[in-house]
């Protein structure tokens, strides 16, 4: 059962970066993601369209994860808008 929750709890972890990411991609603000790194872990941050950055969108302590995760989100965030046309 501890399996169970923690797998649980990854999965609503991941449902909530995505969630954030949507609105951020959607507010039409943002430029692009990026990696960062905080407290030892590697990040996925949001760029805006001013050059800031989002608070972490996600943490991971492989830096290829986190890696492919911001090149997924810029994949996500070029094809948004014609998804969102629709």
């Amino acid at each position: 059962m501890h399996k169970g929750l923690a797998m649980t709890l990854k999965l609503a972890e991941t449902q909530l970066w995505q969630q954030n990411l949507a609105s951020l991609i959607r507010s039409g603000l943002f430029s692009r993601a990026d990696t960062g790194e905080l407290h030892g872990l590697y990040t996925v941050v949001g760029i805006y369209r001013d050059d800031t950055c989002s608070a972490p969108l996600a943490k991971y302590a492989d830096l290829r994860r986190a890696l492919d995760a911001a090149h997924l989100v810029n994949q996500l965030a070029q094809v948004s808008p014609a998804v969102e046309s629709n």
